[in-house]
């Protein structure tokens, strides 16, 4: 700070960056779909045989590792009723992830759209 007051004293401006901003270039910016990391998935899940079978497969042929599985019943639902399920990935590409939750959203198993949020890694 004390040289940021002398070089004001000297009437000398250096750039704020140590570069001029004229010689900044644009950045460009990451596709979210080359993003890697784990993933939470929440999926409500139609209480039928072979329902989860199918969403399991349907990662594993988009090559995603499942960390966690947690589903929770609510008592005698019937085939009827979706319940929660939620699935913790390991690490994989966003693009990977999409293309694997369009599938499983178009087998029918699922009630409503699939539910993602990345995991980022500190």
């Amino acid at each position: 700070m004390i040289s940021d007051i002398v070089d004001i004293a000297r009437g000398r401006m250096p750039p704020v960056f140590g570069i001029a901003g004229s010689d900044l270039e644009a950045s460009r910016q990451a596709a979210m779909r080359a993003h890697a990391g784990g993933y939470y998935v929440r999926l409500n899940v139609f209480d039928r045989p072979g329902a989860f079978a199918q969403i399991a497969t349907r990662m594993a042929e988009a090559g995603i590792s499942l960390e966690s599985i947690v589903q929770k019943g609510r008592g005698d639902t019937g085939t009827d009723k979706a319940l929660p399920v939620t699935i913790i990935t390991h690490e994989t590409m966003e693009e990977r992830i999409r293309e694997a939750l369009a599938r499983v959203e178009a087998d029918g198993h699922i009630e409503g759209r699939p539910q993602m949020i990345r995991i980022e890694k500190a």
